[in-house]
């Protein structure tokens, strides 16, 4: 049953709210979006002036494999963590979801004291991935180029089809995201002595790295399954045009300003963490995302590793700075789409694209989300959504959805 209205809705479309609107949705797709009230049928949900939005598109969150691993040794059956995390997402707005599952990574394998060899993650991921679902989930492999026994693996992996987003990170401490000082003083303040804590950042300064050739090689094999690739942690402008240089057109989570500028001078995608926005700032010291999105050198939001972070980010940005909800729902829907090639199908409420999209009322200043609809069903709902009373035409609808 993918068939049905919203009515008397604010709809926020990538340029303009369409206020007291309409959005007809047959077989899964939007069909008319109008201001007037269209099919008073029983399929209708009345959104009581409520504001419409595009469902949330995140290309990248951690969330699944803190959900299989909630802590360390602490294994959960991977096919029950996906379909939990599925119904705690699609609470949260979610419809398109690119799970960011690390492969070569070995302090974050040897720190999760898993049961699980990350083939099996991968593989049961994928699988579940392929059945019926309540979201669009993708699988998005971040490769650590310190992990040279995985390198073949990510080919396989690519050639099976599992990967739809792959990117590329360097953990090294002494660039990115850890400088050599900030490196040693983590390792002190876990109880190394400065003698200890220099000689293992030494170890880890000099380990081997997939590079040259053979990360061209795999970027390339990218290229030529149509699978898009991003940088991680870009902290310099020649790291940038190093990237760029080998084909790689998305950008995410830049260290400084700078980096954010020169990558979007580069027509690149420029990813950012929603948590960053949410939080104030960031955990590391690095670039404030919001002076980024405001300056127009961040174009996307990511949750990262809280996935609320994304709608809540959305309306700071409306509320607080002023953002229009069109440019604040871009961040979210659109422009994410528009980085992995998704956006002729789904990312904005346009007619002929996929109906998956959100209602969302405001409690106070906080977002809410009444209902998620995903390729035209509704597969989330809160019953006490509108002054805790729900039109009999939701409950006809929510019955026909389960």
């Amino acid at each position: 049953m993918n068939s049905f209205s919203i009515i008397h809705a604010n709809v926020v479309t990538p340029e303009a709210v369409i206020e007291n609107a309409t959005v007809e949705i047959e077989s899964g797709k939007i069909s008319r979006i109008v201001q007037e009230e269209l099919g008073r049928g029983a399929h209708v949900i009345d959104a009581h002036g409520a504001l419409v939005l595009p469902g949330i598109i995140d290309i990248h969150t951690d969330a699944l494999d803190a959900e299989i691993m909630p802590r360390p040794g602490a294994d959960i059956p991977i096919a029950v963590a996906f379909r939990e995390l599925e119904r705690k997402m699609s609470g949260c707005g979610f419809t398109s979801v690119y799970h960011s599952l690390h492969l070569g990574y070995e302090s974050a394998e040897l720190n999760s004291r898993s049961k699980y060899a990350r083939r099996d993650v991968f593989e049961t991921v994928f699988r579940e991935s392929q059945r019926k679902t309540l979201l669009n989930n993708k699988i998005h492999l971040r490769f650590e180029l310190s992990g040279i026994n995985a390198y073949e693996t990510c080919f396989e992996f690519l050639d099976k089809g599992y990967i739809s987003l792959l990117s590329v990170m360097d953990h090294t401490p002494g660039q990115g995201q850890f400088g050599r000082d900030q490196y040693i003083s983590h390792l002190m303040a876990r109880g190394k002595t400065l003698e200890q804590a220099q000689v293992e950042f030494d170890e880890r300064a000099l380990r081997p790295l997939i590079e040259g050739e053979k990360l061209e090689a795999l970027i390339n094999h990218c290229k030529r399954l149509n699978v898009p690739v991003a940088s991680h942690d870009d902290d310099t402008i020649e790291k940038v045009n190093q990237v760029r240089a080998l084909g790689i057109n998305i950008c995410e989570f830049p260290i400084t300003i700078e980096t954010a500028r020169h990558a979007t001078q580069l027509g690149m995608h420029v990813i950012g963490g929603a948590t960053n926005i949410l939080r104030g700032g960031s955990l590391s010291g690095n670039v404030s995302i919001k002076e980024a999105v405001l300056e127009g050198v961040v174009d996307s939001l990511c949750s990262d590793y809280y996935p609320p972070a994304i709608l809540h980010a959305m309306f700071k940005l409306h509320q607080e700075e002023r953002m229009s909800l069109p440019a604040a729902a871009n961040l979210t829907s659109l422009h994410p789409a528009r980085a992995v090639g998704i956006d002729r199908n789904t990312g904005s409420i346009e007619v002929g694209k996929d109906a998956d999209l959100l209602v969302v009322r405001l409690h106070g200043s906080i977002p809410m989300v009444t209902h998620t609809v995903v390729k035209g069903e509704v597969v989330a709902q809160s019953r006490g959504s509108v002054n805790n009373q729900v039109s009999e035409s939701d409950h006809q609808l929510a019955n026909v959805h389960g």
